[in-house]
C-alpha cells in the first residue's frame, strides 16, 4: 500500500505541468503573487536526517514512537498527520483508523487524504515520508472500534502514543450517533488503551465547547447535566424518533448534542482513565492555517470560514449577530502544535493527582471582534475574487431581529426567486433558494452562539509555552501573544480559494473583470 502511494505520486509528479505564467495575475494593482503568499513558493529542499542527528526535546520525544490517530481524516487531524511526518524525521510509523466509506476501502481513503494539497511541502520536504504510515480498518461508533483482532493486537503490542480526535462535529447530529461516537467511541479507546502494552500517554481532543452553558469556563473538569451511562442506557432502548423528540430535555441547557455529548465524554475520561497517562486537549473555534504547511488552508465550512465563503462569492448579503462580541478563533497549525507540546508535556512529567487539562484559545491574549474580523477579510479579499462569485462582495450584520428580516428578504429572498425563475426559464437547475434554504438552518443552529462572549482560562497552554527550549518554540510555535489577525487574513481569503473552493490561481484575470462589472 505505501508503495502504490509513492508511486502514485511519483508519476502525478512526472506528469504533471509546470504552473502557467502568472504575469497577468502580478501587476501595478495585484503586486502580489498568490503562491508566494500562501507559501508554496517557500518549500525547504529534501533533507535526509542521519539517524543519529540529537533534535530538540519533542522531536525526541517522537523517536521510535508508533503513534495511533483517529479523526486522521479530519481537518485537525491531517493537520496534525502532516505535521509529524514533516517535523518528527524519527517517528516510526502513524496508524490512522479509517472506515470505509462512499464505497472505498481503507486503502483508497488513505490515498485521497495525502491527495490534498495541504500535503505538498510534506511531499517535497520529506519525500519517503510514505511507508511511516498506514491505515487500519474500524469504527469509533462500534464495539471495540469495530477493529479486527489482528489489527487490535498489533495496536496493543506496537503503539506508544494515542490522539484520539474523532468526532461528529454536526451540532444537529441525532442524539444516539452522537452519543455512539463520541461517548461510546472515547471509552473504547479508553479501554484501548489501558491494553496497551507500552503506553506513554493518551491525547484526547475535546472542545472549548463542552461547557458553553457556562460564560467562565477554566481547565479543569465540570459536573455534567447527566450521567453518561444512564444516557446511554436510554438510546440503546429508545428509537430513533421517540429520542429526536426528547432531545431538548436530555441535553437541557447545552445548545446541541455536539457540547452535550463532548462534556459527556470529558466525564467518562475524569471517572475511567484516572490509571493512565492521558491529557484533555480543548481548542475553541478552529479556523484554517496561520503559517504552515501553507497559509489559509482549510477544508470544512464550519463557524466563521462558512460566513466568509458566501460573503465572498456574493451569495450571503447578510447574517444575523451581534458584531461587538468577540469570537473565540484559534488557526489549526496553532492548535495542532499546542496538542503536539502537551502531549511530549503530559508523557514526560512526573505523575500528578488529576488528569491535566489544556484550553487553547486566543481571546484573553489576543481577542477579535466579529465587526473587525469580516473588515480585515475585506480588506485582504478583495485581491483574490473567485470566478464562481455570483455578486459583487455586500455584506451587513446585524443584531436587529427587524432589520435582519427585511434585509434577508430583499437582498436573500426577492433575488433568490427571481434568480431561480429565470434558470428555470433558461433550463438550468435553480439552486438559489434551496442554498438560502440551507443557510437559515445553519443560522438557527448557530442561534445560540449569535450574542454570547465566554472567557476560557489558558494559564496551562500560557505555561507550556514557558517550558520548551528555543527549537521547539521554532520548530512548535503556539506563542498566542504572537498571533496577528492580520496578517492571518492576508491570506485566509486567498486559502478559501484555492484550497476550499478550488479556484485555481490563473482564472483570477477572468474574476477580476467579472468582479469589477
Amino acid at each position: 500500500m505505501a508503495l502504490d502511494l509513492h508511486r502514485k505520486y511519483i508519476e502525478k509528479k512526472q506528469d504533471s505541468a509546470p504552473l502557467a505564467p502568472i504575469k497577468d495575475i502580478i501587476n501595478s494593482k495585484y503586486y502580489l503573487d498568490p503562491l508566494e503568499l500562501l507559501g508554496e513558493r517557500s518549500f525547504d529542499e529534501p533533507r535526509e536526517v542521519n539517524e543519529s542527528e540529537i533534535g530538540s526535546p519533542v522531536q525526541e520525544f517522537f523517536r521510535d514512537a508508533v503513534v495511533f490517530l483517529t479523526g486522521g481524516t479530519g481537518f485537525m487531524g491531517k493537520v496534525l498527520v502532516e505535521k509529524l511526518l514533516r517535523t518528527c524525521p524519527h517517528i516510526k510509523h502513524i496508524y490512522l483508523l479509517i472506515r470505509s466509506k462512499k464505497g472505498k476501502n481503507v486503502d483508497e481513503r488513505l490515498e485521497d487524504i495525502f491527495e490534498d494539497r495541504l500535503f505538498k511541502r510534506l511531499k517535497h520536504e520529506v519525500p519517503k515520508y510514505y511507508h511511516k504510515v498506514s491505515g487500519v480498518a474500524g469504527d469509533c461508533s462500534l464495539p471495540g472500534l469495530g477493529l479486527s483482532v489482528s489489527s487490535r493486537n498489533t495496536l496493543i503490542n506496537e503503539v506508544n502514543i494515542i490522539f484520539h480526535g474523532a468526532a461528529t462535529v454536526r451540532f444537529d447530529e441525532h442524539i444516539r450517533v452522537a452519543m455512539n461516537i463520541n461517548v461510546s467511541g472515547t471509552r473504547e479507546l479508553i479501554s484501548l488503551a489501558r491494553n496497551i502494552t507500552n503506553l506513554k500517554v493518551m491525547a484526547h481532543i475535546s472542545t472549548a465547547f463542552s461547557n458553553c452553558n457556562r460564560m467562565h469556563v477554566d481547565e479543569k473538569f465540570y459536573d455534567p447535566i447527566a450521567d453518561y451511562n444512564d444516557v446511554l442506557k436510554l438510546v440503546s432502548s429508545t428509537d430513533d424518533e421517540t429520542l429526536h423528540s426528547m432531545t431538548s430535555k436530555i441535553i437541557g441547557d447545552l445548545p446541541n448534542t455536539y457540547s452535550f455529548t463532548k462534556s459527556l465524554a470529558e466525564d467518562a475520561i475524569r471517572r475511567e482513565a484516572q490509571d493512565l497517562p492521558i491529557l484533555v486537549f480543548r481548542p475553541t473555534v478552529v479556523v484554517g492555517t496561520y503559517r504552515e504547511p501553507v497559509r489559509g488552508w482549510i477544508d470544512n465550512v464550519y463557524g466563521p470560514t462558512g460566513i466568509i465563503v458566501g460573503a465572498g462569492t456574493g451569495v450571503l448579503h447578510t447574517y444575523y449577530l451581534d458584531a461587538n462580541i468577540v469570537t473565540d478563533i484559534i488557526p489549526v497549525d496553532i492548535v495542532v502544535n499546542a496538542l503536539i507540546c502537551a502531549t511530549h508535556r503530559t508523557a514526560t512529567s512526573r505523575k500528578c493527582d488529576e488528569i491535566p487539562i489544556y484550553t487553547c484559545s486566543s481571546s484573553i491574549q489576543k481577542p477579535i471582534r466579529w465587526k473587525e474580523f469580516m473588515e480585515l477579510n475585506k480588506r485582504h479579499g478583495m485581491y483574490w475574487p473567485t470566478i464562481r462569485a455570483i455578486w459583487y462582495y455586500s455584506f451587513w450584520i446585524t443584531k436587529n431581529p427587524f432589520l435582519f428580516a427585511m434585509l434577508n428578504f430583499f437582498c436573500h429572498t426577492v433575488p433568490g426567486y427571481t434568480l431561480d425563475t429565470l434558470a428555470r426559464f433558461s433550463g438550468q437547475k435553480p439552486i438559489l433558494m434551496n442554498i438560502y434554504k440551507k443557510i437559515d438552518k445553519v443560522r438557527d443552529i448557530l442561534a445560540y452562539f449569535a450574542d454570547k462572549e465566554w472567557t476560557f482560562i489558558n494559564d496551562r497552554i500560557l505555561a507550556l509555552w514557558d517550558t520548551l527550549d528555543s527549537q521547539d518554540k521554532e520548530l512548535f510555535n503556539f506563542d498566542i501573544h504572537q498571533l496577528s489577525w492580520d496578517y492571518f487574513c492576508q491570506a485566509h481569503c486567498l486559502g478559501l480559494r484555492v484550497y476550499l473552493v478550488k479556484d485555481d490561481i490563473h482564472t483570477l484575470p477572468a474574476a477580476r473583470k467579472k468582479w469589477e462589472k
